[in-house]
C-alpha cells in the first residue's frame, strides 16, 4: 500500500463528529483548548458540543441547512462549528470585517436557516441582512448583556444550551445515534472566498476532504498527538479552519486561541509549538521584529520559540525572497506551501527533508497536478471540494468530465516534482506592447523594505508598469525616527527621504527586473490600506479592482 492508499484507507473512515467522541472517550482529562486562563478537555468539550448539538436540533436545524457564524475566536466559536457537524447541518464562519451589504450578500445566498452572533456590535451590523433574509429562522446570541430586538428568532446562547442540556442528559443515546450517522462523503463545512476579483463563492467541503488534509499533512510533517497549537487567524479562513479544527481533532491537540493577532509573537514564545502557519504578512512582522535587534537577533529567535519550529509553514500568498533569505539566515527556514479553499487548503508543501526555497513543494499524498497550456494549474485527488453552493441549495461541481480542477493560478513544475507558482491567471498584466507581467514578483520585492506596507502594481493594456505604495503602520514610523524623522504616515507620505530611500528601492528592484517589469513611476498614498478599509481581503491580500476603481485618479497621474 502506498502513502496515497493509506492515507485515503485512514480518512475514509473518520468523521469530525466521531474524532471529538474518540477524543472524549481517549483522552478525556487531556487539555483540548485554551483562551486566556481558562481551559477546556476533550470530555468537557464534547459535553459543551452535545448541549449546543441538541439545543440546534431542537431548534429545527436539518441536514444540509446552513449555520453562519460571527464572532472572534473563543470557545463558542469552535462549539457552535462541531455542533453543527452534529447534526448534519454545513457551518460557515463569515468574516468579522464584513461590512453589513456583503452580511447581507452571504446571508441571503447562503440561504442560512440559523445565525450565532457573539455580541451587540454584530447584532447591529446583521439587521439588513435579518430584514432582507427569508430563510434565517433563527437567531443565537452568545452574549449576556445585549438587549434582545423584539424578534421572536432571537434566542440567548445561555438558553440554547439550557434546553440542550436537558435533552442530552434525558437521553444521551441520542448524540451517539447522531455521531454514528454522519457520512464522510457528506458536507462539512462552507468557505466564502475572499472575493478579489468579484464577488464571493461558498465552497463547499466534505468531512473526507477536511480529514484526508489533516493525515496527508501527518503523514508528511508528523506531529505528536496532544501538541500544542496557535489559532490566530479567522477561522473563516480555510488554513486556520484546518489546522485549528480539523488537523487538531486528528491529532488530540491543544489549542491555544490567540484572539488577538498583535499577540501572536508573544504567544509563541509561551506557547512554543512544534509546527506554525503564518501568511506571509505575519513572517514580515516576525522578520520586522528580528531586524530591530541586528545585535540579538538569534537570541530572540531562541526566546521567541522560533529555533523548535520543526514545519514554520507559510502560505495563502507569496512569500517575498528577502524575507524567506533573512529568516533562513537566522535558522528558521519557513517552508512555503500552496492551495486554496477549494483544495481544502494546501495541495503542495515543503516539509522538512523535502522543500526547495522558491517553490511551494510537491503535491501531497494522492494529489495530481497538471500544468494547462496557457500555464494554469489543474489539481485532481481528494482535497478537491465538492462545489460551489447555489442559491437555491444544490452544490455545483467546478471540475472537468475527468475531474480536474482549474485553479487560476499560473505555474511550472520542474524536474524534481516542484512547483513554483508564478502569478494568478486574473491578475497578469498585459502591457499595451502585450507584454505578460507577474505582478505580485514586483510587488513582494518593493514589500520587503520596512519602509513598504502594501504595493500594487499597475499596467495592464497601457505603456509601462507604474505602483501604488502604502508605507507600513508599525515599521516605517520605526525607520524613519533612526533617521531623526517624526510625523504621521501622511507626512512620511510627503518627506524626501522617504522618497529618496524609495527611489532607491525601485532603482535596485528595476535591475533585478526584465524591462517590462519594470516600474517607471510610483505614488506614494498618504492612508494605509486595510481589510476595514477595504482595500485588503479579511485574509490580506490586494483587492485589485477596488484599488484601481478607488486611486483611478491617482494612477491616471502616473500617466499624465
Amino acid at each position: 500500500m502506498d502513502l496515497a492508499q493509506e492515507c485515503a484507507a485512514e480518512a475514509a473512515g473518520l468523521t469530525v463528529p466521531g474524532l471529538v467522541r474518540r477524543n472524549a472517550e481517549a483522552y478525556p482529562e487531556r487539555p483540548a483548548l485554551t483562551a486566556g486562563e481558562e481551559t477546556l478537555s476533550w470530555a468537557e468539550l464534547r459535553t459543551r458540543v452535545a448541549e449546543i448539538a441538541r439545543g440546534l436540533g431542537a431548534l429545527g436545524l436539518s441536514p444540509r441547512e446552513r449555520l453562519l457564524i460571527m464572532m472572534t475566536s473563543r470557545f463558542e466559536h469552535w462549539i457552535a462549528d462541531l455542533a453543527a457537524a452534529h447534526v448534519r447541518a454545513i457551518s460557515c464562519t463569515a468574516y468579522h470585517t464584513l461590512s453589513p451589504d456583503q452580511i447581507t450578500y452571504v446571508a441571503t445566498h447562503s440561504g442560512a436557516s440559523v445565525v450565532v452572533l457573539e455580541g451587540a456590535d454584530e447584532v447591529a451590523r446583521w439587521r439588513p441582512a435579518l430584514a432582507a433574509s427569508t430563510t434565517i429562522r433563527h437567531v443565537v446570541v452568545v452574549d449576556d448583556d445585549v438587549d434582545l430586538p423584539d424578534d421572536e428568532r432571537f434566542v440567548r446562547w445561555a438558553d440554547l444550551a439550557a434546553r440542550g442540556a436537558r435533552l442530552h442528559g434525558k437521553d444521551p443515546a441520542v448524540l451517539e445515534k447522531l455521531t454514528d450517522e454522519v457520512v464522510p462523503g457528506e458536507p462539512v463545512a462552507m468557505m466564502y472566498t475572499s472575493g478579489t476579483t468579484g464577488d464571493p463563492k461558498a465552497v463547499v467541503l466534505s468531512h473526507y476532504n477536511v480529514l484526508y488534509e489533516a493525515v496527508a499533512l501527518d503523514r508528511l510533517a508528523p506531529m505528536d498527538l496532544h501538541a500544542p497549537t496557535i489559532a490566530y487567524l479567522p477561522l473563516a479562513h480555510v488554513a486556520e479552519r484546518e489546522l485549528a479544527i480539523y488537523r487538531a481533532l486528528y491529532k488530540a491537540s491543544h489549542v491555544f486561541i490567540c484572539a488577538d493577532p498583535s499577540q501572536v509573537v508573544s504567544t509563541l514564545a509561551t506557547v512554543r509549538p512544534p509546527s506554525f502557519f503564518g501568511v506571509p504578512r505575519v513572517w514580515e512582522k516576525i522578520a520586522g521584529v528580528l531586524k530591530s535587534v541586528p545585535d540579538g537577533a538569534d537570541g530572540l529567535v531562541k526566546q521567541l520559540g522560533l529555533d523548535g519550529l520543526s514545519w514554520p509553514g507559510s502560505g495563502s500568498a507569496p512569500l517575498p525572497g528577502p524575507v524567506r533569505d533573512f529568516l533562513a539566515g537566522l535558522g528558521v527556514d519557513v517552508l512555503e506551501v500552496w492551495g486554496m479553499s477549494e483544495t481544502t487548503g494546501c495541495a503542495t508543501a515543503n516539509v522538512p527533508g523535502a522543500a526547495k526555497p522558491g517553490t511551494v513543494g510537491r503535491p501531497l499524498p494522492g494529489i495530481e497536478i497538471r500544468i494547462a497550456e496557457d500555464g494554469e494549474i489543474l489539481v485532481r485527488g481528494p482535497l478537491v471540494f465538492l462545489g460551489y453552493l447555489q442559491p437555491d441549495g444544490s452544490v455545483r461541481e467546478d471540475t472537468d468530465e475527468d475531474g480536474w480542477l482549474a485553479t487560476g493560478d499560473i505555474g511550472a513544475v520542474d524536474e524534481d516534482g516542484f512547483l513554483t507558482i508564478t502569478d494568478r491567471k486574473k491578475e497578469l498584466i498585459i502591457t499595451s506592447s502585450g507584454k505578460n507581467v507577474a505582478p505580485t514578483k514586483i510587488e513582494g520585492m518593493l514589500r520587503a523594505h520596512p519602509l513598504v506596507g502594501y504595493a500594487v502594481a499597475v499596467g495592464d493594456q497601457r505603456p509601462y508598469l507604474t505602483a501604488l505604495i502604502t508605507l507600513d503602520e508599525e515599521t516605517a514610523p520605526g525607520w524613519a525616527a533612526a533617521r531623526g524623522i517624526t510625523g504621521t504616515l501622511t507626512y512620511l507620505a510627503g518627506h524626501p527621504a522617504v522618497r529618496a530611500e524609495l527611489d532607491a528601492l525601485l532603482e535596485e528592484a528595476n535591475g533585478q527586473l526584465a524591462r517590462a517589469e519594470q516600474i517607471k513611476r510610483y505614488a506614494i498614498l498618504p492612508e494605509p490600506w486595510t481589510a476595514e478599509s477595504g482595500e485588503l481581503t479579511p485574509t490580506l491580500k490586494l483587492r485589485r479592482r477596488i484599488i484601481h476603481d478607488r486611486y483611478s485618479a491617482d494612477i491616471a497621474s502616473l500617466y499624465g
